[in-house]
């Protein structure tokens, strides 16, 4: 198949897999003791595929040692960031047709390159999902063709794993893109989705995915394993440091979402069952990290909350697990009693904190940060930010006491539980 070359993206960031914990890309991911883009470019190259192209952008340089090591080619992208991974196409045009397009963190337990793609029709797999709500789904016809593209579905047959691209058909369909790339939402969309607008025109037929395929859409399809060998190791360290463990003692590590600021997951050690908090991409922006570390401090010395183990001003954390027994809700008045009980009780504390914060000017700062991607918040919450204008002006003529609080009292931020 040495007339066959391969493109493997590789320019994205997956949000999904809580980049903060890592150190890496997802593409060079470890699993079962391999790492997935390392995988798949063996996989090419006993297909006997050699011309092999990766398309890289997000933390570009951890991709560079693949061109001493498998003589890989490496094109960057500047697009990443705004664009889908149609710009990653652009970039490699002229080397897409009679290639087979892979994504750099897809698994196939057995080479799928051996029979799959060459000559003049293009091809996808597809494989059957009960669940194909995140997923690509498009109608097999009589002869194969894939049609009717669609997102959403409730299940149906999913466009998953690796492409073959003819030349004819490259041509064809970068003549179509040429066309249109200037049209409203065109640049934000994925290339099957392209295609999908031209599925008369651009003949892409089914193949089976094979068994063992893998597309790794969130982190419990690594493993406890896989989990375990791709976490950033100053995550493991902490916790190896803080509980006297060796990072083989840590088992059961399940990713927890509920933060917005910060990522999290629990884990097991010596039939105990732990919380360890990394700092989020954002929250360096959003958190007073040192003032964070006096708060914990004086809700552990109060009972409030007891679970704390160990809070760094860096922004970790780790705790014994707490049980939930369900959520806070704001409209049930048992759950509303004792969480305002909490606050009376760290206001009334008698703590202080070196560093004081004007809420209303750090409002003012969070609105401005947020305002890019929340739709001009600054000008849809004028309203508001005057009346609270106005409140904080007459609390400040009356002089009130200044006390340590908890600014987010977000719902998930409590635990209702035996223990609380």
């Amino acid at each position: 198949m040495s007339d066959v070359r391969a493109i493997i993206l590789a320019a994205g960031k997956s949000s999904q897999f809580f980049p903060p914990l890592y150190d890496k890309p997802k593409g060079l991911f470890e699993y079962r003791g391999e790492v997935l883009i390392e995988r798949q470019i063996r996989q090419l190259r006993e297909a006997g595929v050699e011309d092999i192209a990766v398309v890289v952008g997000y933390e570009k340089e951890h991709f560079f040692y693949l061109e001493d090591r498998f003589g890989v080619d490496l094109v960057v992208s500047t697009r990443w960031a705004d664009e889908s991974n149609f710009s990653s196409l652009d970039l490699v045009r002229d080397r897409l047709g009679g290639s087979f397009l892979c994504c750099a963190d897809h698994w196939y337990s057995e080479n799928p390159f051996v029979g799959f793609g060459g000559g003049d029709r293009s091809v996808r797999m597809v494989r059957e999902q009960g669940d194909a709500t995140r997923e690509l789904v498009a109608d097999v016809c009589d002869d194969g063709r894939l049609a009717n593209l669609r997102c959403g579905a409730p299940s149906g047959t999913c466009m998953v794993g690796a492409a073959y691209i003819a030349p004819e058909w490259a041509e064809r369909f970068f003549g179509l893109y040429d066309r249109e790339r200037g049209y409203i939402g065109v640049k934000g969309l994925l290339w099957e989705q392209f295609w999908g607008r031209h599925a008369d025109e651009l003949p892409l037929f089914a193949v089976a995915a094979p068994e063992g395929m893998l597309e790794f859409d969130s982190m419990e399809e690594l493993g406890e394993d896989g989990v375990l060998a791709n976490v950033s190791p100053a995550a493991i360290a902490n916790i190896c440091r803080l509980l006297s463990c060796a990072p083989e003692e840590i088992t059961h590590i399940k990713p927890l979402n509920a933060g917005l600021t910060n990522v999290s997951f629990s884990f097991h050690l010596r039939h105990q069952k732990y919380v360890y908090r990394h700092p989020g991409v954002s929250s360096s922006a959003l958190v007073d990290r040192d003032a964070e570390v006096v708060a914990e401090g004086t809700a552990m010395e109060l009972g409030i909350d007891p679970s704390v183990i160990d809070i760094s001003p860096e922004g970790w954390k780790l705790s014994r697990f707490v049980p939930s027994s369900r959520s806070f809700d704001y409209e049930n008045p048992a759950d509303l009693a004792a969480g305002v009980g909490q606050i009376r009780a760290f206001h009334e504390s008698g703590a202080s904190c070196a560093l004081a914060v004007d809420l209303l000017s750090e409002g003012d700062r969070l609105l401005e940060l947020a305002s890019p991607r929340k739709g001009e918040a600054v000008g849809r919450l004028a309203g508001l930010r005057r009346r609270l204008g106005r409140v904080w002006h007459h609390v400040e003529l009356d002089e009130w006491p200044k006390v340590l609080c908890h600014n987010d009292t977000y719902a998930v931020n409590w635990i209702v539980g035996d223990e609380c």
